[in-house]
């Protein structure tokens, strides 16, 4: 089976509409080949436009205030395919959306604009004239109330995370926070400390309030206050310390 296909999205951008030459320049004659795979690639973009106009409701094609752009662009990240498949959907008061199909128009199948495509009432609103993005941005679950358990390391306290396995695995730091979460999580979930490693700008949380993930710092025989850390100037990751088994 082919690996699954990452759908692209971007804000409507009707100034950066991609257009092609052929090789050569305009004034010469295409190669055989040249022509065969312009002769491809136009039935592809016929055929990706037949398949998004089908998941459209049909009032707004008849009466032409939706119309669709098929094209193929170079993509610029050297992460992804060097050819995306880019579809616009344009409704006559500037709305709609743009998403991208990382392959060329040849290879996208009906199941990848199935999956790409807006939902109906996405439609009914940009006919409305209302220029909402989409996909919309996911809804972040409720914190939930954090756990009453007493730690064993105040807010300002010297300790040692596992970062790696091994010995040597250990780094110092300072816990500037309990009961950390990122906003992603599930309600309800929480780690007992978010630490700065030292020598390091961002932040890490400690999973579990264990001796095999975070211990006190045995190369430091004080404390520093938490006002020596002012984590709103620090920017936070979602790297955790690795529990030793």
């Amino acid at each position: 089976s082919r690996p699954q296909k990452q759908i692209k999205h971007a804000f409507l951008a009707l100034d950066s509409h991609p257009r092609t030459m052929m090789k050569g320049g305009p004034f010469k004659l295409p190669s055989k080949e040249e022509a065969e795979a312009e002769k491809r690639k136009r039935a592809a973009l016929k055929q990706v436009k037949q398949w998004v106009e089908q998941a459209i409701p049909d009032e707004y094609l008849a009466d032409r205030t939706c119309c669709v752009d098929v094209s193929e662009a170079q993509c610029g990240d050297p992460d992804c395919a060097p050819i995306d498949t880019v579809v616009r959907i344009i409704f006559e008061n500037q709305c709609g959306c743009v998403f991208g199909v990382p392959c060329e128009a040849w290879e996208v199948e009906e199941n990848d604009i199935d999956e790409a495509m807006p939902p109906t009432e996405m439609f009914h609103e940009w006919k409305k004239g209302n220029n909402l993005s989409w996909p919309t941005e996911p809804v972040m679950p409720e914190p939930g109330e954090a756990p009453e358990v007493e730690l064993r390391f105040p807010i300002g306290a010297r300790v040692e995370c596992c970062v790696n396995r091994g010995p040597d695995g250990w780094s110092p730091g300072t816990v500037v926070a309990h009961w950390y979460r990122a906003a992603t999580w599930p309600t309800g979930q929480f780690a007992p400390y978010q630490i700065k490693l030292d020598g390091h700008d961002s932040l890490i949380f400690a999973p579990q309030d264990r001796d095999n993930c975070i211990r006190g710092y045995t190369g430091f025989t004080g404390e520093l206050p938490a006002t020596d850390v002012d984590t709103d100037e620090l920017p936070s990751t979602e790297l955790s310390p690795e529990p030793v088994d």
